[in-house]
């Protein structure tokens, strides 16, 4: 009896000595695997480029390849066309195999995007609308931007709105056979501030003709009315001209040497006019302030009549006239084209301030 007592005492001693024993398992053995707390990878940022499948604009998705916007990234998609597996479900693109971007850029409102040549070249007038939606849908959902003006070589070709389909292709064949859309340039002309949109006719009329010249003056081009590949060129880089002064109100600025007058409202241009100054340096430089409107004036030492007449100094003034060149030409006077002269009588009041460089 004495010798079973014994060995339940011991047996029971044993157990005890065993719980209190060190664990062998290492205490991070049973914390949250490594796995678990490392950082997740971060989801690969993609883009949508439009194909086309049966006559209409289709979405595939992109990655964006690192250090490159996604913008740059859905273009260059595009010029790849659909893959293997896409063709195999019908999608399709009317973009040329060696269509290509060349540089893409933005001003907040507009995307201005440069193509290889071959992008707008060849092809029939539905195709190259098509080419137009497919880059138009593509940078839809890259931003705010409302419109995207296109390049071939860093030539400027049209202007499109951003997820609307575009309207019938007609293009003019420029210097070098590169096109151009009348109905795009006015419209890169009316963001620029030579044109209402109003103005937009799809035709190279006369107030075009003479928004022209007043670019080509502003950007030092030769005057001439008409869509050179100088101009092509710079209606691609081109930005709203500056007025001199930044001040609050209406002004008025005369550029003589660059033939443009700049209607000016809280140091903003709200709109720039062809005109021609004084030949021989006539019209005087200074500042003035507009002090006689005259809807209908005559000049006494010519004898001509001059409409919409906003007089600044003595007998000169600003006056519509049927003859308005790319060269100073009048007596003293600022010419104005008919169209023109009638805005800036109406933008001015007595005492608007005039400043003649």
């Amino acid at each position: 009896m004495r010798i079973s007592l014994v060995v339940l005492v011991l047996a029971f001693a044993g157990l005890l000595a065993v719980d209190l024993a060190p664990s062998s398992t290492p205490r991070a053995a049973v914390v949250v695997p490594t796995r678990a707390l490392a950082a997740a990878k971060p989801t690969p940022e993609t883009v949508e480029v439009a194909f086309v499948r049966n006559g209409w604009v289709v979405r595939v998705e992109r990655l964006v390849p690192k250090r490159m916007s996604p913008a740059e990234a859905a273009l260059r998609e595009l010029t790849q066309g659909p893959t293997h597996a896409e063709r195999r479900k019908g999608i399709r693109t009317a973009l040329p195999d060696r269509a290509r971007l060349r540089s893409l850029r933005t001003d907040g409102e507009t995307w201005f995007a440069s193509f290889s040549r071959s992008t707008l070249g060849s092809g029939s007038a539905e195709t190259k609308r098509t080419r137009l939606w497919q880059i138009a849908a593509t940078l839809a959902f890259q931003g705010d931007q409302e419109r995207v003006s296109l390049a071939a070589e860093g030539r400027f070709v049209t202007t499109a709105r951003l997820g609307v389909r575009p309207g019938r292709w007609s293009a003019e064949t420029g210097e070098n056979d590169y096109p151009y859309v009348v109905r795009g340039v006015q419209r890169r002309l009316v963001a620029l501030g030579y044109l209402d949109e109003a103005e937009v006719t799809g035709s190279l009329d006369y107030l075009t003709e003479q928004a022209l010249m007043a670019f080509q003056g502003w950007e030092d081009l030769d005057r001439t009315g008409t869509v050179t590949g100088q101009t092509q060129v710079e209606l691609f880089k081109a930005s709203r001209p500056r007025p001199a002064a930044r001040r609050t109100g209406r002004r008025v600025e005369i550029y003589r040497d660059r033939g443009v007058l700049l209607m000016t409202e809280n140091g903003e241009v709200v709109r720039a006019v062809h005109t021609s100054t004084g030949s021989l340096g006539r019209t005087p430089a200074g500042d003035f302030n507009v002090y006689v409107k005259s809807l209908y004036s005559w000049s006494v030492p010519f004898h001509v009549w001059m409409p919409y007449a906003a007089y600044f100094r003595g007998g000169i003034a600003m006056h519509q006239s049927p003859d308005v060149p790319s060269y100073p030409a009048s007596h003293g006077c600022v010419r104005l084209p008919e169209g023109e002269a009638d805005r800036v009588y109406r933008f001015v009041d007595l005492g608007t301030p005039v400043a003649v460089r």
